[in-house]
């Protein structure tokens, strides 16, 4: 019978192939099959008196158990997916359905069978017919090759003509010259090979390019970020599981070869002096606090400012002293202890005395040489700065080298030194399973005792003994603060693919960890480290081995054991630092210092770890780096200080980046700045509402001149207006006064600058000095980039107590309290959370309402301050997974929030109060701010 309505698509002729429909109900009907199992009654055991027939019972029970074994069955067949359909996001591919290889290993049997049996088609590349465009290909390809061939062939005869030196004995190796560092001049990136060279020209790949750009987006290639090409976040959906690999299971790691890094070599005392003049405070270059720091154990990370001028901050950086050896005076005096302790066993005591005493007064001549030639000892430090302020540090750094006397010496270490960092609570196993120092035996028993050391090899105490005893560690917070381990590891490739390390047991791993937290051996055992010698970081890259060899030699190896370590093995030097996050219960974050050349093998491994916990560490992007960041509280540079240089140069592209969506936004769905209501009167968005206006902050209102310049305009729409003032930012050579300065000089006429520690400074406070803040909603809300801070009302004290009412709402009487009817007692509890959610739509939203507080979108909810009581914006704000609520980051103007903190008509508890509008939207949200 044919369907009464009309169908878009004919019914095909052929009866064997039914609608949709009939498909899916077919579907339907062979999956309840599958899953009813036939049985049967026991009346047919039992016989007419009712005795039970043993025979009978049994075959009926056997019936029913191989009709339940076939329901299994047929249910599993019926409802079972392919192999390709079973694999996690992360790993299925297009191709997978009709190709083999596009299945992990795991999966290929099975997958193979499941094509065999559909009569997929298979489609492999060697049997497709080329397209028009990869014939072309193919063509030059097989030129080349041709092309190739003559050129080999060519030099093969050109060597036969003159034949060299062929016997091993007679050659000579000749070693490569170690290019020539230039000392105090910015250093060039090596040339890349000629198959990536063109791609280079106005940007550095990182060491791991080519990992990541298959895996992330990378920046644009004609728009570098900083003259690197850079990952900007995987291609995978990965907010959740990079706060839970941060947090809670797991790690997420980030090639920061980007990082600038400088190399400073002089006295220790100019040293000091150099660190004085960028900002380095007294007591820490000279208090017994950081004694371990100028001693080479420790870390150090602190702000620096310029030599000259206002003293603006620059930026936040990390100095690391290379390890000096023991003071000579301690020296001296364990060597008395030990002599001391040898007279005590001997016979001639009054002899040794005598003899002691002879050489103690001729003794303090070697003492004061020993003096004179530990101040003329040279010592060398890294200092290492975001790059968006490395060419602003590198300045003020080269000033204050060139006054010291004697002078100090600068070296760009950008592309010699690369670095990888880690966080998260399997970051310490991961490094471990990766990093294997040289010296450390391979545990035979699969235990590792003594943290797997041959004995006579390590000194006690030692880098290299303590590294592998951290496995247990879950958060290297816990760890001495800005601890530092430096050593020589073998090439992570010969130990590839990485092996889990064998936990320890919990009471195993509390003994250890506390004997070593307690005492830390590496501040007394510590060696220099060879990743400050430049001849050593070069020696290393140049014997790092060829994949080719590598494989040959694990092909030589025994099944399951890792190749036997060879005299030209290369010796990579490694330089580990685990520093602590500002929140008391945050994740500690590791950070690798490696040459440049050994990154990508070291992070092939790190990335193929399989964790104890499951699955392998995760990579991150420059946002997954800030989102980290955001849910430990703490502001991310430059994004989050606009205040410096590299910050405010950071707003202006994303200024204007924003301008361009919105330009690109059709007229119906773009938001009016100009028609923004307020409230009391008030239009229009406070400065440009796609950027954080800090012009509009710092210097207040237009003048009346440029507002009768604007009303002149021959377009009124927001479009225009928004082009004219792209137009003032960018100023020709016409314009006699330019309103606004260009981006090109930032922030030369605001004169806007950082303050690290605002409350500490003493008054005057400046102007225009900006310092960031976190903030958490008090009530619901969501604040992004650019929304607008306002202090409570200064000028209106009606509306100022609107605001508090909000932050103090009046408490419910004991009436009000029990007013609604108990629930029923006999109600299952989902039947109860049916009738709440019935009766909360019917009443609507004032059904559970606090008196007197009113919400959001009403009119008693209050407007938003004047534009007087602006404060700052908000650089960053999301949904903190963390801490399960809405909270943003953003800078105030200093001088604003503490005069308006130190009025004496408010009250006490609103001093960190603050109101939280988005830019577009007129609804303020109450929030309180803390300095950071």
């Amino acid at each position: 019978m044919a369907p009464s309505r009309s169908l878009k698509r004919k019914q095909p002729p052929q009866p064997s192939n039914p609608p949709q429909s009939s498909k899916r109900a077919a579907k339907r009907v062979k999956t309840f099959s599958a899953r009813t199992i036939l049985a049967q009654t026991s009346d047919k055991a039992l016989s007419k008196n009712g005795d039970l027939d043993v025979s009978a019972f049994v075959k009926a029970r056997e019936f029913e158990i191989k009709a339940m074994a076939a329901s299994m069955g047929a249910s599993k067949s019926s409802l079972s997916m392919r192999a390709f359909q079973q694999l996690p996001k992360d790993l299925r591919r297009r191709t997978a359905s009709h190709n083999v290889k596009r299945v992990p290993k795991r999966l290929r049997t099975r997958a193979a069978k499941e094509m065999r049996e559909d009569n997929t088609p298979i489609v492999t590349a060697r049997r497709r017919k080329p397209t028009p465009h990869q014939r072309l290909r193919l063509e030059k390809a097989k030129k080349l090759k041709e092309l190739g061939a003559l050129t080999k062939k060519k030099r093969a005869s050109a060597k036969a003509q003159k034949p060299g030196e062929t016997d091993p004995e007679k050659m000579v190796a000749i070693a490569p010259r170690t290019p020539k560092l230039k000392k105090d001049a910015l250093a060039k990136p090596a040339k890349p090979p000629a198959k990536f060279r063109k791609r280079q020209v106005h940007k550095q790949w990182l060491p791991t390019h080519l990992y990541h750009a298959k895996r992330a987006h990378m920046t644009p290639p004609k728009e570098p970020l900083w003259r690197f090409a850079i990952p900007l976040t995987p291609t995978d959906k990965c907010y959740r599981p990079t706060h839970r690999a941060a947090s809670f299971r797991g790690c997420v790691a980030w090639d920061t070869s980007f990082t600038g890094t400088i190399g400073i070599e002089g006295v220790e005392a100019s040293l000091l002096g150099l660190l004085k003049g960028i900002g380095v405070e007294e007591n820490i270059l000279i208090g017994k606090r950081e004694a371990k720091w100028r001693r080479g154990t420790r870390g150090w990370s602190g702000w620096i400012k310029e030599r000259d001028g206002e003293r603006r901050w620059i930026a936040k950086v990390e100095i690391i002293w290379c390890f000096d050896a023991p003071p000579v005076e301690d020296e001296e005096k364990a060597g008395r202890d030990e002599r001391f302790e040898a007279q005590a066993k001997s016979e001639m005591q009054k002899e040794e005395a005598q003899a002691m005493e002879v050489d103690a007064e001729k003794g303090s001549e070697p003492k004061q040489a020993a003096e004179q030639a530990k101040k003329k000892a040279k010592r060398r430090l890294l200092l290492r700065v975001h790059p968006s302020a490395f060419l602003q540090t590198w300045n003020e750094v080269l000033k204050m080298a060139k006054i010291q006397r004697p002078q100090v010496m600068l070296e760009d270490l950008r592309f010699e030194i690369g670095s990888i960092e880690i966080v998260g609570p399997g970051s310490t196993e991961a490094l471990i399973g990766t990093l294997h120092p040289l010296r450390v035996a391979e545990p035979t028993d699969g235990k590792a005792a003594k943290g797997g050391l041959e004995d006579g090899w390590v000194d006690i105490g030692s880098a290299e003994e303590v590294w592998p005893q951290l496995a247990a560690v879950t958060n290297p917070a816990c760890l001495p603060a800005n601890a530092m381990l430096g050593f020589n590891i073998s090439d992570p490739r010969l130990h590839y693919p990485p092996r889990t390390v064998p936990q320890p047991s919990y009471e195993t791993a509390s003994e250890t960890l506390l004997g070593l937290l307690s005492s830390w051996p590496p501040d007394q055992t510590q060696a220099t480290p060879d990743i400050f010698d430049r001849t050593k970081r070069l020696t290393a890259s140049r014997r790092l081995a060829s994949q080719k060899a590598i494989n040959r030699r694990k092909g030589e190896a025994l099944p399951g054991a890792h190749p036997d370590p060879t005299p030209e093995d290369p010796k990579i030097p490694v330089l580990l630092l685990a520093s602590r996050p500002r929140t008391k219960n945050g994740q500690g974050t590791w950070t690798l210092l490696l040459p440049w050349d050994c990154v990508l093998p070291v992070w092939y491994s790190l990335m193929h770890y399989p964790l104890s916990t499951g699955g392998n560490p995760r990579f991150g992007g420059l946002q997954e780096h800030r989102q980290v960041s955001f849910e430990q509280g703490v502001p991310w540079f430059p994004g989050d200080y606009p205040g410096t240089k590299a910050g405010y140069q950071w707003e202006l592209l994303e200024r204007e980046r924003k301008n361009q969506e919105w330009e690109r936004r059709p007229k119906g769905k773009r938001t009016e700045w100009d028609s923004l209501d307020l409230g009391e009167g008030r239009k229009g968005e406070i400065g440009m509402g796609w950027a954080c206006d800090w012009d509009r902050l710092l210097r207040g209102l237009p003048s009346p001149a440029g507002t009768e310049a604007a009303d002149q305009l021959p377009s009124t729409g927001q479009e225009k207006a928004a082009k004219d003032s792209a137009k003032s930012a960018h100023p020709s050579s016409k314009d006699p006064k330019p309103e606004q300065t260009p981006p090109e000089s930032p922030t030369p006429l605001l004169n806007i600058h950082h303050l690290p520690q605002p409350l500490s400074i003493t008054p005057p406070v400046p102007p225009a000095a900006l310092s960031p803040v976190h903030i958490t909603l008090i009530q619901t809300g969501h604040p992004t980039r650019n929304a607008r801070i306002y202090r409570l009302p200064t000028s209106n004290a009606e509306l100022r107590a609107k605001w508090l009412a909000l932050a103090n709402p009046p408490k419910a009487s004991k009436g009000a309290r029990y007013s609604r009817p108990p629930p029923a007692k006999n109600v299952p509890q989902r039947a109860r959370a049916a009738q709440e959610l019935a009766a909360s739509l019917v009443a609507g939203s004032n059904a559970f309402r606090e008196p007197g507080v009113p919400k959001a979108g009403e009119k008693e909810y209050p407007v938003v301050p004047d534009e007087v009581d602006l404060i700052g914006f908000v650089t960053t704000g999301n949904y903190n997974l963390g801490e399960g609520r809405c909270e943003a980051i953003g800078n105030v103007a200093v001088a604003r929030v503490l005069v308006g903190a130190g009025n004496g008509k408010h009250q006490a508890g609103a001093r960190n109060l603050c109101v939280i509008r988005e830019a577009g939207q007129s609804l303020g949200r109450l929030a309180r701010w803390n300095f950071v």
